[in-house]
């Protein structure tokens, strides 16, 4: 297992398959790649893999823009079981009743929706796209399926109201959730403060209502036990030290670019050549080069 000059293990690794999206949230960074670029291809996916899984690298989440309009999504999922990884998805579920199936036989690890409000007027102003009722009728038709989901739900002034709505929709489904805090990225300063609502009343109300409390070991999520049974991760993550200490993973964009922290443009490690040419001992030099290349972004003063 490879570890960074802080100690800390590689062992995550959050893949980019497409800049590619159908939908407009006014939260968007596209994980960090704003730039325009070719997309790799599913078999280059699955040698990047083989060399990264070799490394120590376990778990592989599939993102974008919106990795479920990147063809060939479920080879590369398939492949990532194939070679020892454990994968998993981000979308924001709009094409997920058609492609249920396909990922359940895939060998898909679990699914995280973004679903932001169960209101339909404010589900469109915050996505752009009218299809609350599309996206949850396709989480229920991936459950029947035998899909593990988590819902996402990034607390905006939008819907801060909808906390108690969203959690009665998670137990009734049966699945966790990410209650995640707005950071600003990729969007103007006044458009973040606009947005931005702080965390710490939103858990203290997760907190009263849950029977018990941990620590997820990967970015040190605090962990909320609900009666209900579903567990609420609360995720923070600007300005947090503590989830920089545990942060375990290494992000790769659709062309093959490897950025070590979301917040740094200007350090990254080009993996597209190595990749291309099948030079697997090329690939680990740089894969390894970049672990030794991070840094936490926030540290304790």
């Amino acid at each position: 297992m490879l570890r960074d000059p802080y100690g800390r293990p590689a062992t995550h690794v959050r893949i980019s398959v497409t800049n590619r999206c159908n939908y407009s949230c006014v939260f968007c960074h596209r994980e960090g790649f704003s730039y325009a670029g070719s997309e790799l291809e599913p078999e280059d996916w699955a040698f990047f893999t083989d060399v990264a899984v070799g490394l120590g690298f376990k778990y592989y989440k599939l993102t974008g823009g919106e990795p479920l309009l990147y063809s060939g999504l479920d080879k590369v999922i398939r492949y990532i079981r194939e070679r020892g990884g454990v994968p998993s998805i981000t979308t924001n579920g709009y094409l997920l009743g058609e492609l249920a199936g396909g990922l359940s036989e895939s060998g898909v690890d679990h699914v995280n929706v973004s679903l932001h409000s169960l209101k339909p007027e404010v589900y469109s102003l915050i996505t752009g796209v009218n299809a609350l009722d599309r996206v949850i009728s396709g989480m229920r038709k991936a459950l029947d399926y035998g899909v593990k989901l988590k819902i996402n739900y990034l607390i905006l002034k939008h819907n801060v109201d909808e906390l108690a709505d969203v959690l009665n929709l998670a137990s009734e489904l049966g699945v966790d959730v990410n209650l995640i805090e707005l950071i600003p990225l990729g969007m103007d300063r006044g458009v973040f403060e606009a947005l931005h609502v702080e965390l710490d009343d939103i858990e203290g109300s997760v907190k009263s209502m849950a029977l018990g409390v941990g620590v997820e070991e990967f970015q040190n999520r605090v962990v909320y036990t609900l009666k209900t049974g579903i567990r609420v991760y609360v995720i923070k993550g600007y300005g947090n030290y503590l989830l920089c200490a545990g942060c375990t993973r290494v992000r790769v964009g659709p062309d093959g670019r490897m950025k070590l922290c979301l917040y740094r443009d200007d350090v990254y490690v080009d993996l597209r050549p190595a990749i291309a040419s099948r030079d697997r001992a090329e690939l680990e030099r740089l894969i390894r080069l970049g672990v030794s290349m991070r840094v936490p972004y926030f540290r304790k003063q």
